[in-house]
């Protein structure tokens, strides 16, 4: 299934990204908060659905791979060596398909732009809007074929 035809995916996504990361009534939001909440659905237009969970999924063990290794290691390896080494793996070359590296880009001005504490709950949370509309693409196709 490809993004693209996932009308209802980007605007659950924005939801949820706005829900948690957005601003508040009561108080304002700083604008990292705004650019998790704008640069993660732009991801969205330029990778087909499984490319789109394979960067998530290779963000969230590239953090949690520098983040350990960092305090432990005299050499640690930066997130964008994790994150490289995620996706050459899950993936294979980014030039393998149109949008991965621009896509690559604004996971690492994400990675750059978010405080360390907020990087992975915004990638969790995208990938829970994935997940979920994933569920209720089987839903329907279910029901539709009843």
């Amino acid at each position: 299934m490809d993004t693209r035809n996932l009308t209802d995916y980007p605007d659950e996504l924005g939801d949820l990204l706005g829900e948690r990361f957005g601003p508040k009534k009561d108080r304002s939001q700083p604008t990292r908060y705004r650019a998790a909440v704008c640069m993660t659905p732009a991801m969205v237009g330029l990778l087909r659905e499984d490319d789109f969970a394979a960067f998530l999924q290779a963000a969230l063990r590239a953090d949690t791979a520098s983040q350990r290794e960092g305090a432990a290691s005299l050499l640690p390896q930066s997130f964008a060596d994790h994150f490289a080494g995620e996706l050459r793996t899950r993936l294979g070359p980014l030039e393998g398909a149109d949008g991965r590296q621009e896509a690559w880009h604004i996971l690492l001005a994400l990675h750059a732009i978010l405080a360390p504490d907020l990087v992975g709950p915004s990638l969790r949370c995208a990938s829970d809007a994935l997940g979920n509309v994933r569920q209720d693409a089987r839903r329907l196709a279910g029901v539709q074929a009843g």
